[in-house]
């Protein structure tokens, strides 16, 4: 931390804003403070889980509550669960790869190095941000839509879908579920962005370092004096390869996990976005779009950034083989190969290690969604001109 400048604010300070509350920030000391922001945001989650799955089992006759927004939050939740357990896990390598990036600006030589980890960085905040802002503006259309002056009605209304599991509770007790409700959906909405926020930021980061490795490797033969430089830029690959290794083994569950669940509430969302265009539902056919919008936008930020990360990776043993390395010694050109053999395993990140996450992943879920929706359109139709 003694390196944080405003370059690294510039890349960090929106993931950490999202991951303090929850105690997801890696690289703050490990306190009693910090685990007790953790423990929180777990068992408002597990509660969360549970009030829902309750609800579900009473199913009472009064309740009016869409069962897509059960689901969505559930799953929602549970993801979250999954996040901040692996997250704490695995926190003393996620605070290895945060702490290099910081200290990564405090190296920079020339301003073509800036300018590259700026554009790095400014991509990284674009698609974050974009995932923030899209997922706040979930957040308080879900909660705006159970509103008792947006409903029209008197009645009590919940933050959460569980009418039935809290009917006969008193005044007092449902102002301060109330609270406890919106505490609840904060740390499901925190959770799941802090945490895509902090892969893209890292993941990105380190596609700069290996492009900047890149332009090291390029320029040896314009040096009058060599040295150690090769040397030094085969410890540097290596540092970079354990680094991608890290992310990997901290994120290939998590990935799977977000994969799978984006899938299945981009089905259960879209049923919700035919019928509710079938009844005329603005409102909920607003909240459906947006709900899928934050959906594919989870799946393509992994994808996207796998995807980059791999093509950099690809690109050392062509940038090795434009350098002057005909001229070089025989112990240069003998580090040179080295990297070059590991550049024939290209660096990938997994889906819980059953499959690689590019962007072909990213159109598979496309193409699944948009499939899905069309075949559910033809059948609401078909129903509706037979009744």
């Amino acid at each position: 931390m003694a390196c944080w400048n405003k370059n690294a604010a510039y890349e960090w300070s929106s993931y950490k804003t999202l991951a303090w509350p929850v105690g997801a920030w890696p690289i703050e000391d490990d306190t009693l403070y910090s685990r007790m922001r953790w423990s929180f945001a777990i068992i408002s989650e597990i509660l969360l889980v549970a009030e829902l799955l309750i609800e579900v089992y009473l199913a009472c006759e009064n309740s009016a509550e869409n069962p897509i927004d059960t689901y969505v939050v559930t799953a929602s939740a549970i993801l979250v669960f999954v996040k901040l357990i692996l997250l704490r896990i695995r926190r003393s390598t996620l605070s290895l790869n945060i702490s290099s990036a910081i200290q990564d600006w405090c190296s920079i030589k020339d301003t073509k190095s800036h300018e590259i980890m700026i554009q790095y960085a400014r991509m990284a905040r674009i698609i974050s941000l974009s995932l923030f802002y899209s997922g706040f503006f979930a957040f308080i259309l879900y909660m705006l839509r159970l509103l008792p002056l947006v409903s029209g009605t008197n009645e009590r209304t919940f933050y959460l879908p569980t009418s039935c599991l809290f009917e006969s509770i008193s005044t007092l007790q449902y102002i301060f579920l109330t609270l406890y409700q919106i505490i609840q959906l904060f740390i499901t909405y925190a959770g799941n962005c802090c945490t895509e926020g902090m892969f893209i930021g890292v993941t990105l980061h380190l596609c700069g370092q290996l492009q900047l490795l890149m332009i090291d490797i390029r320029r040896i033969d314009w040096r009058n004096k060599r040295g150690n430089i090769v040397e030094k830029l085969v410890v540097r690959h290596r540092q970079l390869i354990r680094l991608t290794e890290t992310i990997e083994d901290s994120y290939n569950i998590i990935i799977l996990a977000q994969i799978l669940v984006s899938a299945i509430l981009i089905c259960v969302t879209g049923f919700g976005f035919i019928e509710s265009l079938h009844i005329h539902d603005t409102v909920m056919t607003v909240k459906s779009a947006v709900i899928m919008f934050v959906m594919l936008l989870q799946s393509f930020l992994y994808s996207y950034a796998g995807d980059n990360l791999r093509d950099q990776s690809d690109a050392l043993s062509f940038a090795i083989y434009d350098c002057n390395w005909c001229n070089f010694p025989p112990n240069d050109v003998r580090d040179l190969a080295f990297i070059m053999i590991k550049t024939n395993i290209p660096i990938r990140l997994t889906a819980g290690k059953f499959f690689y996450v590019t962007l072909t992943t990213f159109t598979d879920i496309l193409k699944t969604a948009v499939s899905y929706l069309s075949a559910l359109r033809v059948m609401t139709e078909k129903q509706a001109v037979n009744k």
